[in-house]
Parts: structure tokens; C-alpha cells; sequence
């Protein structure tokens, strides 16, 4: 039973506001931060001030005290994601999780749980989480890796000789809101050098393109090297990557609401093909895409659902579906370890936690903490 909620304000890694929240029940106090993105989809759960969420949740939190962890969920439904906004929300549905697992969420989840996720990690960045590039994400995913340290190692290895390389070239400019590096190379060259790096180390790669950042009026607009591009014309654009570059992942090639050009490309290329932005970890958005075959892999973000509840109920469909989940954290990160919990519990082939920073660093720790307490555990694969 709870027996209190302490809310209390922090910083993310992109230095802004979230919120913190221990959950006091008869058994023990059970903590949870809440992570926010800086490119975030329209469709996604709203998010409110956090002075605001805070000052107000007095109001709502004796309909919390005296009931049950596990009636959180349901609680958060009567009184509204939109009234609390998704930092209380998230924070409070992690919390009252970690509760009724007693911290073991991936056992909660998954008893048998055997397999944990291949880590996904942004060497290069750009777009809204700050950079020279247009496309937000240049990613590596040590796919020939086989324990989770020598995953995490291989990894942070790339992304080490990656900078070295920059560095030598005079081509960096330290480091963004995910420690992935600045590069000043244009594109192409950065899809080269990462290519030519990630072979060495039996790595496959991938990107985020993020196109809904740089969609208007119908033009894709990219600045590093400058072209505009219709629909039609990134189409080609994208495929011509994914054949060049052999892109074994490829997120958010399309603006949030382009679920036809997502289906002619999921049925042209012979690739994990991803939306964040056009599901945002919404069961009813999923459906939408489902429907239409587009894409075959669908980001889950807790925070962008509202509550874990929600999120799961969007991975069965995915999983019914088949559409591969890529769990991920968020450029506005804190040290939580909650999703290495979910992505191992819900058979995550990816989890996109970063390489570099303490925010994703404790994502990794708490992965390899999980490798060691189970049984002949084992790798996942895309």
C-alpha cells in the first residue's frame, strides 16, 4: 500500500526540468525520474511546466496514498495525463512498477527472460539533439558481439576512433545532447567514415534520419551538403543509402504523418525500417501503420505512451503484429535505468541507450547487472 509520494525537481541531461518521485509503500521507498525528448513528435503524451505539474500534484496525490502499487496505472487514468502532464505520469507509473516487482522489472515482466538487447549507439549527431547534420543520428549496433560487456565495449571502441579521427581532421566539435560527437563532415563523408570504422569492428549501422525535424510545405530541406528534396525524391534518396551503406536500421525516414511513403519504402528495402515519430509508442497509431505495412519496427519511449500500462499494451500489438521493438531513452536523459529493465522484459532486439555520458552509462551498468543474474543468458539479434 502507498503511504506517501515525494515529487521533487532535477535536472535532465540537456540541463532542463523533470521531475523525480519515491514512491513510500509498507514494503520500502521505490524511486523514479522521468526522461523527455528535445525532438518530440506531435502525437505523443503531452507534457506540462514542471513548476506547474509540481505545485498541482498536491491536489491529486490522496487519491494515491492508502491504494495499491499495483492500481497506479488505472489512478493516472481517472485523473488525467493531461492534469498531471507525463513527467508525474511516467515517473509515477515506473516507480509503482518497480514496487510490485520489488526493482526485478524484467523478471516482472518475463520470468524466463534470457536474452537482452543489442545495444544501439549514436557515434555521430546533428538535427535538434545539436550538430552540423541534418540527420540526428549516425548509429552503431556490435552485432557480432557475444556477452553484453564485450556489446558495450565495441561500441564505446567505435565511437572512440571515430572522434580520434575527427579530431585529427579538425572536423569535431565536442559533443551533444547525447555524447554523440559534432561532426563537421557533411553527410556522406560521415556515413563513409562510420561505414569504414564499424567494419573493422564487425559492427552493423544505421541512422535516425528524423525527417519530420526539416519537413515544410511538402520539401525535405537538408543543409550538410544543401539539397531539397520532394517525397518522391527522398524516397530514392534513402534507398540509395541503404543500398550504398548496407543500413541494417533505418528510423523516421519520413515526416510523423507520411504512413504511405513509410509502407512504399518498408516494401522496396530489405532493412529494419523504424518509426518513432509516426507511432510515438501509441497503441492507435500503431494500428494506423499496421494497416498500412508501414515500417516493420516501432520505437517504444514509456514517456511518450504516459504510463507503463499503456506501453505494453502497444508492444503486444507491435509483437502480434510483428513489428520488431526498439526500446530508447531520450536526448533529455537522467541516470534511470528503467528501460534496460523494460527492453529485456518485453525481448527488445535493440535498445537505444546512447554510448558516452553518465545519463547512458547507468542504462549499460544496469544491462550488464542483468547479464549476470541470469542464467546462460544470451544476445538478441535484428
Amino acid at each position: 500500500m502507498i503511504k506517501d509520494i515525494r515529487v521533487r525537481p532535477i535536472e535532465n541531461s540537456c540541463g532542463k526540468k523533470t521531475v523525480r518521485i519515491k514512491l513510500v509503500t509498507e514494503k520500502g521507498d521505490f524511486s523514479a525520474c522521468a526522461a523527455a525528448g528535445t525532438s518530440e513528435g506531435s502525437h505523443e503524451a503531452k507534457a506540462i511546466k514542471i513548476d506547474s505539474a509540481i505545485r498541482y500534484f498536491p491536489r491529486y496525490k490522496p487519491k494515491f496514498v492508502g491504494q495499491s502499487e499495483k492500481q497506479i496505472d488505472h489512478i493516472i487514468e481517472e485523473v488525467g495525463l493531461d492534469k498531471l502532464g507525463v513527467h508525474i505520469s511516467i515517473a509515477l507509473s515506473i516507480a509503482a512498477i518497480r514496487a510490485v516487482s520489488n526493482n526485478d522489472v524484467y523478471k516482472f515482466l518475463n520470468p524466463k527472460a534470457k536474452k537482452l538487447p543489442l545495444p544501439l549507439g549514436n557515434v555521430v549527431g546533428g538535427g535538434s539533439h545539436k550538430g552540423y547534420l541534418t540527420e540526428q543520428e549516425f548509429l552503431v549496433f556490435p552485432k557480432k558481439a557475444k556477452t553484453m560487456q564485450e556489446a558495450i565495449e565495441t561500441n564505446q571502441k567505435i565511437w572512440e576512433t571515430v572522434g580520434k579521427i575527427l579530431k585529427s581532421k579538425k572536423m569535431v566539435d565536442g559533443n551533444n545532447f547525447e555524447g554523440a560527437w559534432m561532426c563537421k563532415l557533411d553527410d556522406i563523408k560521415t556515413l563513409d567514415l562510420l561505414k569504414e570504422v564499424a567494419d573493422q569492428y564487425g559492427a552493423g549501422i544505421g541512422m535516425d534520419i528524423a525527417a519530420s525535424e526539416y519537413f515544410k510545405n511538402g520539401i525535405y530541406y537538408y543543409k550538410n551538403p544543401e539539397r531539397r528534396l520532394s517525397s518522391d525524391k527522398q524516397l530514392d534518396f534513402v534507398l540509395g543509402l541503404i543500398e550504398a551503406y548496407n543500413l541494417e536500421y533505418v528510423e523516421d525516414p519520413f515526416h510523423e504523418d507520411d504512413f504511405q511513403n513509410f509502407s512504399r519504402l518498408t516494401k522496396k528495402a530489405k532493412t529494419l525500417i523504424v518509426g518513432d515519430d509516426l507511432f510515438v509508442t501509441q497503441e492507435e497509431r500503431l494500428k494506423q501503420g499496421i494497416k498500412k505495412g508501414a515500417g516493420n519496427g516501432i520505437i517504444i519511449k514509456p514517456d511518450q505512451a504516459g504510463t507503463i500500462s499503456r506501453t505494453l499494451k502497444t508492444v503486444k500489438l507491435a509483437d502480434k503484429a510483428k513489428y520488431k521493438t526498439i526500446v530508447s531513452h531520450r536526448s533529455g536523459e537522467t541516470k534511470d535505468s528503467f528501460i534496460s529493465d523494460l527492453a529485456v522484459g518485453i525481448g527488445s532486439p535493440l535498445i537505444k541507450c546512447g554510448i558516452f555520458g553518465r545519463e547512458r552509462k547507468s542504462k549499460h551498468d544496469r544491462l550488464k547487472e542483468i547479464w549476470k543474474n541470469i542464467e546462460y543468458p544470451k544476445l538478441n539479434s535484428i
